[in-house]
């Protein structure tokens, strides 16, 4: 039955309580932060010695990572006019991402997309935010102050050795801005036909001689979608979130971070009929409601014997009500890292982790889990050593990880990179990984009624329900994984990366249609049982991208990524690794203007997703902002998004490809808004 739960705030009660703290800051404010840079303050150069540290968890260089990496820096999401950190990730090569409906997305790397792509690991600061309920991510629930955001680090590639089981195919690290750098007020605002409304506040000051802060509340309002059909579609998106971060010293070399956020969305969502029963196309709106915290503790030091260490620990909850299922879920994660020099040509570091999950769920007709309520861990332990074979030449990486899982058992999960440069301005790299996803808990313990189909038998034979079957003695798929990859800078205007792989799977996780039992009473049952398939599958691709300042005020950015899915077919088995279209690319044109003016143009191409249960046209769009300073702290901007027609699909969210249904079409979107900096 729907759920007659109201969602007590709105975006339009939070604007007005935002707009007063951003009245009241001057009064205690400290020095405002700078406003936004112009393309001439970040040279080709720059962009190549931009920091990543997801790769290797630790600081280095882009042009020094042996990985396929790329960075999405504030100023580009600044600028892309995106209101959401998926919508953020579009400007990333290998990265696929797909708008389900209002507030859900299918995004996943190199490969396997779905509403819960389960290959790809997302972080933010470092926390985890794959949901191990069913793998993957529940994109509708993360979210931060967009402002906030220092980068994205997109890693693509298996990223196990350091981040463990479900970095397959790649990880993104969500990376905040440190509290120095957010000092000051910053209120923002807006809203247009597909944003209903959006406010944003964030204060930042300083305590003791060391120590800054910053607190931030948002909020937004989204307008539903509608289908193929033109039918307004009940999955409009709410949400207020706030949070805060500390960041002090101890000693000159002991430094502390603590951080939190804390949030209540609320969902709308067309259910549709899953049961055998009469009234059989019923459908009915419902507002799934879900409320988090969490709360993130991280101590870095440096040791007298030259050493480094990182101790991070963090809780996370999320309680949500659904339809479907409602579920509550408790996480704690220790992390312990040690960095040191046995020798001047080796940098070793190890480390230690463990995490703790409480799950409760209460089952519905739709879902049900065979442990209800259940606690479980995993936990694993690595190693990585960075041998200097030539000074400032050549690099040799060798490292592993051994972890144990309550699902999946034990793997270990290695990994070897050479990195070759030449020069300061050229650099070559390849490697050889293996890594593992495991099972979720849905996968090993859930039955879930996928839906209705009609037979055309009489009553009480005429409808045939489509169920999915839990399998507890799955296997933790696999992945071997050969990259290869050339970073350029041929001038101080124009660079490039490129980067190959070639993946083969093993032991891959998907529903394998059963028997139909004729002889048993109603209702009939197509059972989907989830199936460790044995056979191979590969995927092989290239991604390429490029920088290129014309001029000190016009850059042009553009990336494609081409992939190829090699799998045997198989009428039992849903064609799930294909999901992904075989082109993406992009080009984007920034240019600073005279009078204060920054144009932003943004061109999209994804090509048509054509299988047995995906039917998605290819499609271009194309994105514009337009930016005004009338003083320095203050920017107005217009944002125009997919111009090229009233609206499209981008992804056909079906479950089983027996049921019916039709894609949500992702509309025009035309929205307003200020930025004040004081």
């Amino acid at each position: 039955m729907p759920s007659n739960r109201r969602f007590p705030l709105t975006a339009r009660h939070v604007v007005g309580n935002l707009f007063v703290l951003a009245a009241l800051a001057p009064l205690q404010s400290p020095q405002a932060t700078e406003p936004p840079p112009n393309l001439e303050d970040f040279s080709i150069n720059d962009l190549m010695q931009m920091e990543v540290s997801s790769a290797s968890r630790k600081s280095e260089t882009l042009s020094d990572t042996a990985a396929a990496a790329f960075i999405i820096s504030q100023e580009d999401i600044r600028r892309s006019g995106a209101t959401s950190i998926p919508e953020a990730l579009r400007m990333a090569p290998g990265i696929d991402v797909a708008r389900i409906d209002s507030s859900a997305w299918a995004i996943t790397a190199r490969g396997f997309n779905g509403r819960y792509a389960n290959k790809l690991l997302v972080l933010i600061d470092g926390r985890s935010i794959y949901t191990p309920l069913f793998s993957g991510v529940f994109w509708n629930l993360q979210d931060t102050l967009i402002e906030d955001i220092d980068r994205i680090e997109v890693i693509r590639g298996p990223g196990a050795v350091m981040w463990g089981a479900n970095a397959v195919n790649g990880v993104i690290n969500i990376i905040t801005k440190k509290t120095k750098d957010t000092q000051g007020n910053l209120f923002a605002a807006g809203g247009g036909n597909q944003e209903r409304g959006f406010a944003g506040y964030r204060h930042g000051g300083q305590f003791g001689d060391d120590g800054n802060y910053r607190v931030y509340a948002k909020t937004f309002e989204r307008e539903s979608f509608v289908n193929s059909a033109g039918e307004r579609i009940h999955d409009d998106w709410r949400s207020v979130q706030g949070g805060f971060r500390i960041d002090g010293r101890i000693s000159n070399d002991n430094r502390y971070t603590l951080q939190g956020d804390v949030y209540r969305k609320n969902v709308g969502n067309t259910v549709e009929p899953i049961t055998i029963a009469p009234p059989y196309n019923t459908r009915f709106s419902n507002d799934d409601h879900a409320d988090g915290a969490n709360l993130l503790a991280r101590w870095e030091g440096n040791l007298a014997d030259g050493s480094e260490f990182k101790l991070q620990t963090y809780y996370d909850r999320v309680e949500f009500n659904a339809a479907e299922l409602s579920d509550s879920q408790d996480m704690f994660d220790i992390d312990f890292q040690h960095r040191l020099h046995p020798a001047a040509d080796h940098d070793l570091m190890w480390g230690l982790n463990y995490r703790f999950i409480h799950s409760a769920v209460t089952n519905t007709g739709a879902i049900s889990y065979i442990d209800s309520d259940l606690g479980y861990h995993n936990g694993g332990v690595f190693a990585q050593d960075d041998i200097t074979l030539i000074d400032d030449t050549l690099r040799l990486t060798l490292g592993t990880k051994l972890e144990e899982s309550h699902f999946g058992n034990t793997q270990v999960q290695p990994n070897a990179r050479l990195l070759w440069t030449p020069s300061a301005h050229h650099s070559v790299w390849a490697s050889v990984s293996r890594a593992a996803r495991t099972p979720s808990r849905g996968e090993a313990q859930a039955n879930i009624a996928l839906g209705t189909t009609p037979t055309g038998l009489p009553a009480p034979y005429d409808r045939l329900q489509v169920r999915g079957q839990y399998n507890p003695n799955l296997r933790a798929e696999k992945v071997v994984a050969a990259e290869i990859g050339y970073r350029a800078q041929w001038t101080a205007h124009f660079s490039t990366d490129v980067a190959a792989f070639s993946n083969h799977y093993t032991d891959l996780i998907m529903f394998r249609r059963g028997s139909v039992n004729p002889l048993a009473p109603p209702p009939l049952i197509l059972p989907m049982i989830w199936y460790n398939n044995s056979r191979e599958v590969t995927t092989r691709g290239i991604e390429f991208s490029a920088e290129w300042q014309a001029l000190d005020w016009m850059r042009f950015t553009g990336n494609y990524s081409h992939i190829k899915i090699e799998m045997p077919f198989d009428a039992n088995n849903p064609d799930t690794a294909g999901l992904s279209p075989r082109h993406h690319g992009s080009l984007r044109w920034q240019m600073d203007l005279p009078e204060n003016l920054k144009l932003d143009l943004t061109l999209r191409h994804v090509s048509r997703l054509n299988s047995v249960s995906q039917a998605i046209p290819a499609y271009t769009t194309f994105d514009a902002r337009l930016a005004y300073q009338p003083v320095p702290d203050i920017e107005l901007s217009f944002v125009a998004q997919n111009l090229f027609s009233p609206r499209h699909p981008e992804y056909h969210d079906s479950s089983a490809i027996s049921l019916p249904g039709s894609a949500m079409e992702i509309p025009r979107s035309l929205y307003g808004k200020i930025d004040w900096r004081f």
